[in-house]
């Protein structure tokens, strides 16, 4: 019980001795981390086929649309938008946490 009070004062403290720029790499890094884990787990495979799928399907009808279907061409941009916007948030994150555990790195060799 000792050690986790301990290393809780230790963590602590190790947070309170990080500039703000410093926490937010840090901050970075563990969000970076939790998509990893997420992308990994099944809810995260599953949810990013889902989204893999919907893009493509909404790209194939979208190339079978008559032009003069402007609100069904909308309806599937739209569908394509919100696929590819959930891929990219999580895809960017996982960059930004990789790019924040490799500063953080070099701040600790240095």
């Amino acid at each position: 019980m000792s050690e986790t009070i301990d290393e809780q004062e230790a963590f602590q403290q190790l947070l309170d001795s990080l500039t703000p720029q410093e926490f937010s790499m840090v901050a970075e890094a563990d969000l970076g981390r939790q998509v990893k884990e997420f992308l990994q787990s099944d809810i995260g495979r599953y949810l990013m086929g889902c989204a893999q799928q919907e893009h493509q399907a909404a790209m194939e009808a979208l190339k079978r649309t008559s032009p003069w279907r402007r609100r069904r061409i909308t309806e599937l941009q739209n569908q394509a938008w919100r696929a590819e916007s959930f891929m990219s948030w999580l895809r960017e994150l996982l960059i930004r946490g990789r790019t924040a555990e490799g500063a953080l790195v070099e701040r600790e060799d240095a």
